[in-house]
C-alpha cells in the first residue's frame, strides 16, 4: 500500500493553518485570507462560510459533530467563533476571559466542552480557557508557572488532556519544550518532560501533538536550526527525541502526522522561517522515525494533519493549500501518479520595499490592506479606506512598523480585502538590503574592523584563488579577497548561515563570542543568507 498526496481545489490562498474533517467527505479549513471554508465532497468543491476582519488571523479549529464547531484566532480583538449548524459562525470574543490573549490550539472533546490554549508569544502570559456550557461562561486556567508559550492542545475526554509548548524565557531562543498533562479537566497539570533526561537545545518548543493510539503519540518540535520530533509508546508517560535526518536537512517543523506507527510525515516552513527563503520542506519516514527521506510531494508549509483512515481517502493536511492523501496500490496507484499536479507558484522576493497592487472595482465601499509577519502577527495596516478610489492601485511598504522599527526578515503575508472579498499573497525578505548592498556593507565592516583584527590571527591562513595558503592577517587590507577566501576555505557557506563555521563556531560560540556588535553579526548573517555576494570592486 502506498500513500499518494495531492492538492485539493481549496480556494487559492497563501496559507491554510488548520483543517477538520468529520468524515472523508465533509470538512472545514481556515486560511490566510481570514476565511472559514467548507467541503461536502472530499475537497472537489468548496464554499466560503465566513470571512473575518482584515487584521484577524485564524489559527485553529475543532468539531464534535457536523453542526458543532469552534475556530480560534491569535488576534486579541477577535479570538473565538462558534457554529451550531455547521454553516454560520458567531464571534463570541466578548464572553471570553482576558487570558489567553491569543488562541493557538483548541480541543472540544464533547459537545459544549472546549479547552483553548495560548499564546504563541513567549512574552505574553500563557493560559488555557475552558467552558462546559457551550461557551456561555468560561474560566481561565493560569499556566505561567508551567510555560512561557502554549501551542496545541488535545483532550481525550472532558478530563484527560495534553497541551504542548515551551518554557524558559520570554523570547523564542530561550525556550525548551514542555508537554503538560491533566487528568482532572485542567485543575492540575504535570510536565511529562520534567524528568525525561533529554538534553533539549535551547530555542526549541513543542508545536503540534498527535496521538495515533492511546499509547503511541508524537509531538513536532519547532526549532530554527534543527528538526526533531518527540515520540511516546507508553501513553505519554515517557518521551524520546528523534532527530529528522533527511538529505535536505529539514528545519522549523510544525505539522506532524503518522498514519500508523511506521509511516508518517512532518513539515513546516523549512529553511528560512525568519530569514532566507522559506521552502516549506516536508520529510517522511516508513520505519517509525529511525530514518527519514525528502517528502516534498506531500505538500509545503504544513501545519496540520488530520486522518480519516477510511480508504481510499485516509488523510488531509493543511499548509500552502489543503492536501488530500489517497491509499492505493497497483493500477490505481499508477493512475494517481500519472495525474497532473497543481503547480504551487514560487514565492517572490522583496528587499527594501514591498509593492502591493489592488484592483479596486467601481463603487467599492471598503478597501483594507494588512501585512502579517513570520509569526502571523499583524505588523502593518497599509490602508483602510472607505469609498476608495477605483482602478489598479499600488501601495508600497518599507518594512517598517508604525513605530519606525524594522519588521525583520523572512516571509510576510499580506491580505487585500475589498468589500469583504479577500485575496492574499506572500513574499520573502531574505535580508534588510539587496545582495549587492549587503556585500558592500560587509566589505566596509571589514575595513572598519581591520586595525583591531590585525593585532590577532597570527597563525591562521586561508586559501587564495589558486588554493595556496595566505595569511589571514594580510587579507584584512583587501576586504573582497578576504570575503572570497572565507568562502573558499569553507568558513562561509553561501545561503546557509546555520552551517557557516565563521558565524556558528567562531562568532557564536568561539573566540569572537561577544566581540562584535549585534548589528554587525546581523549584517554578516544577512549577507550569508543572501548568498554571500562579493562586490565587483570598491572605491
Amino acid at each position: 500500500m502506498a500513500f499518494n498526496w495531492h492538492p485539493t481545489t481549496a480556494p487559492v490562498q497563501t496559507r491554510y493553518d488548520d483543517i477538520w474533517f468529520i468524515s472523508p467527505q465533509i470538512g472545514w479549513g481556515v486560511n490566510s485570507a481570514g476565511q472559514i471554508v467548507h467541503t461536502e465532497d472530499a475537497g472537489t468543491t468548496w464554499t466560503v462560510q465566513h470571512t473575518v476582519d482584515a487584521d484577524t488571523w485564524l489559527r485553529c479549529m475543532s468539531f464534535t459533530s457536523p453542526t458543532d464547531g469552534w475556530v480560534g484566532s491569535i488576534t486579541r480583538r477577535q479570538r473565538l467563533w462558534k457554529t451550531e449548524d455547521g454553516k454560520t459562525w458567531v464571534d463570541i470574543t466578548a464572553r471570553l476571559p482576558p487570558l489567553p490573549s491569543a488562541i493557538c490550539g483548541i480541543s472540544s472533546p464533547s459537545k459544549g466542552v472546549v479547552f483553548a490554549s495560548g499564546t504563541q508569544y513567549p512574552n505574553r502570559e500563557a493560559a488555557i480557557m475552558h467552558t462546559t456550557d457551550g461557551g456561555q461562561t468560561w474560566n481561565s486556567i493560569p499556566m505561567a508557572a508551567h510555560a512561557n508559550l502554549l501551542i496545541d492542545t488535545y483532550f481525550v475526554d472532558d478530563l484527560h488532556g495534553w497541551v504542548v509548548g515551551g518554557n524558559g524565557g520570554t523570547t523564542y531562543d530561550k525556550l525548551k519544550p514542555v508537554i503538560m498533562f491533566t487528568a482532572d479537566g485542567g485543575k492540575t497539570w504535570e510536565n511529562k518532560l520534567q524528568n525525561s533526561g533529554i538534553d533539549f537545545p535551547t530555542g526549541e518548543w513543542g508545536w503540534k501533538i498527535q496521538f495515533l493510539t492511546p499509547q503511541v503519540g508524537f509531538v513536532s518540535l519547532e526549532n530554527d536550526t534543527a528538526a526533531a520530533i518527540l515520540k511516546t509508546t507508553d501513553g505519554g508517560q515517557s518521551w524520546k527525541r528523534i532527530p529528522i535526518t533527511d538529505p535536505q536537512r529539514n528545519v522549523e517543523l510544525e505539522g506532524i502526522g503518522f498514519i500508523n506507527e511506521k509511516v508518517g510525515w512532518v513539515g513546516g516552513w523549512g529553511h528560512g522561517f525568519t530569514s532566507g527563503n522559506p521552502d516549506g520542506t516536508t520529510s517522511g519516514t516508513i520505519d517509525g522515525g529511525a530514518t527519514w527521506f525528502d517528502a516534498n510531494g506531500v505538500g509545503r508549509f504544513l501545519n496540520r494533519f488530520r486522518f480519516t483512515k477510511t480508504e481510499p481517502i485516509v488523510a488531509y493536511a493543511s499548509g500552502g493549500t489543503i492536501y488530500q492523501c489517497i491509499a492505493a496500490e497497483g493500477a490505481a496507484l499508477a493512475a494517481l501518479a500519472a495525474a497532473p499536479r497543481i503547480a504551487e507558484p514560487p514565492i517572490p522576493k522583496a528587499w527594501d520595499t514591498l509593492d502591493i497592487t489592488a484592483q479596486v472595482p467601481q463603487d467599492a465601499r471598503h478597501l483594507a490592506i494588512t501585512i502579517f509577519d513570520p509569526r502571523q502577527t499583524l505588523v502593518k495596516v497599509v490602508t483602510d479606506e472607505r469609498t476608495p478610489q477605483s482602478g489598479a492601485r499600488t501601495f508600497s511598504w518599507n518594512f517598517k512598523t508604525d513605530d519606525g522599527v524594522d519588521a525583520g526578515t523572512g516571509h510576510f503575508m499580506y491580505r487585500i480585502l475589498v468589500d469583504g472579498q479577500p485575496t492574499t499573497g506572500m513574499i520573502v525578505r531574505p535580508a534588510r538590503a539587496t545582495p549587492d548592498a549587503l556585500g558592500a556593507q560587509v566589505a566596509e565592516l571589514i575595513k572598519r574592523l581591520a586595525p583591531r583584527a590585525r593585532r590577532a590571527h597570527d597563525d591562521l591562513v586561508l586559501p587564495d584563488v589558486n588554493g595556496r595558503p595566505v595569511s589571514l592577517k594580510s587579507l584584512f587590507d583587501i576586504p573582497l579577497d578576504l570575503m572570497a577566501a572565507l568562502i573558499r576555505g569553507g568558513w562561509i557557506i553561501p545561503g546557509e548561515p546555520d552551517r557557516s563555521m565563521f558565524l556558528v563556531a567562531i562568532i557564536g560560540t568561539g573566540p569572537m563570542q561577544g566581540v562584535m556588535a549585534q548589528a554587525d553579526i546581523q549584517l554578516l548573517s544577512d549577507w550569508v543568507t543572501a548568498g554571500a555576494p562579493i562586490p565587483q570592486a570598491m572605491s
